[in-house]
């Protein structure tokens, strides 16, 4: 894919969710009925003077019924359909072959037990899911885990976060590409959080890429005060992209000389919140900035209706200040929160009443580490991706 060009829609990977929990029907496999369509006001033009805080469009709500399902199937299974996954020639019931159907051995598998895990409550969207095929581990050495999960206070705003592997990166053994970080100024006036997601393209070297450039968004920013920020937000955080992305190649070219720039892309999403007063969101490519009131859903960035995973721009970029959208952040009322996201998790909630409405009744209050993983496991018919959710709440609920 073309760093700078136009990159197109990124690989299709997995997000499901191992465990029990009820299944909610869906008449579509991506779009349900009352999905957003979330189209707000487009995003700041390029210019001297940034325009003042902006009223999202809200999302849709809609009623969904509930029914059980299961979760792991005892098969060894890694081909996947739109959403459902598909068994493959190795089948617990003990009918010989190979996964590619080839019959070569003539010697029955035995059947393998599905794993212990952890009952939820999470929705399963979508008729007729299938259980899920055991899950694969990626064997590379730079593989990220399958599940991270944050949660406590940081300076005064609680913060929770987690990313959970998709499963097609478990149906075939590849490594997860999200990644996130957080950390406060040096002189403590903003909290700063980034979400930052590997191409498809480049299945064994952008989570190496996201990692990295999540950790120097947040090293950059820390130098940044509220009133520096205030003063003139999109040349402050252009310069943080412009310093994150040159510390990437200089990393690069240091310790991985084998790689270029484009093995590294991924998309970003990045926030910087003062105290008090309007904070400031910078994204390159299709990284989500979403506001939660009740259950009342915003996006922060426009979106044409269409799929969330078109991706014209990635980092690091020749000109990461120019290719990326910025838009302030108004301070939050008692009980908001600020949801930076990867696309995996941004599409489900944008087509999906049913996730809505179960990530807003878990992020209704502050979440452990637990609470933000388990949040993450519902199952949705046409989820493929990795998911990463990272959640601030306001201060006013915190205290309260």
């Amino acid at each position: 894919m073309r760093v700078g060009k136009f990159i197109g829609r990124k690989g299709r990977h997995a997000a499901a969710a191992p465990g029990h929990g009820a299944a909610v029907s869906d008449t579509a496999d991506t779009t349900e009925p009352g999905a957003a369509d979330l189209t707000p006001p487009g995003p700041t033009p390029p210019g001297p003077t940034p325009p003042g805080p902006t009223s999202p469009e809200p999302m849709a709500t809609a009623v969904d019924n509930v029914s059980a399902t299961d979760g792991y199937s005892a098969t060894d299974s890694h081909s996947a359909t739109d959403g459902d996954l598909a068994t493959d020639a190795v089948l617990a019931s003990g009918t010989p072959g190979t996964p590619d159907g080839d019959n070569t051995t003539g010697t029955a598998l035995p059947p393998v037990a599905p794993p212990r895990t952890l009952a939820t409550d999470a929705p399963q969207v979508g008729d007729h899911l299938q259980p899920l095929p055991l899950p694969r581990l990626a064997p590379t050495t730079t593989s990220l885990p399958g599940l991270r999960a944050d949660g406590g206070l940081l300076g005064d705003r609680w913060l929770g976060a987690a990313s959970l592997v998709g499963q097609s990166h478990l149906n075939g053994g590849s490594t997860a590409q999200d990644a996130y970080q957080f950390t406060l100024s040096d002189d403590g006036s903003l909290l700063i959080a980034a979400v930052c997601d590997g191409m498809g393209s480049r299945p064994l070297t952008s989570q190496i890429g996201a990692v990295l450039l999540a950790s120097l968004l947040c090293e950059e920013a820390r130098t940044v005060t509220a009133g520096k920020l205030a003063a003139d937000p999109r040349a402050v955080l252009g310069g943080i992209l412009d310093a994150a992305c040159a510390r990437v190649t200089q990393v690069r070219t240091a310790g991985l000389p084998g790689l270029t720039d484009r093995d590294l892309s991924c998309t970003a999403a990045l926030a910087l919140l003062p105290a008090t007063g309007t904070g400031w969101a910078a994204r390159v490519g299709d990284c989500a900035v979403l506001r939660l009131a009740g259950e009342a859903w915003e996006t922060v960035f426009a979106r044409d209706g269409g799929p969330v995973n078109m991706v014209s721009a990635a980092l690091p970029h020749p000109a990461p200040a120019e290719v990326a959208e910025y838009a302030p952040l108004a301070e939050e009322s008692p009980g908001d929160c600020l949801i930076l996201a990867s696309d995996g998790l941004a599409e489900d909630a944008f087509g999906s009443p049913a996730v809505r409405a179960w990530l807003a009744e878990r992020w209704s209050r502050p979440c452990d580490a637990a609470a933000m993983a388990d949040s993450l496991r519902y199952r949705r018919r046409g989820s493929h991706d990795d998911r990463t959710a990272l959640v601030v709440w306001s201060r006013q609920l915190r205290n309260g």
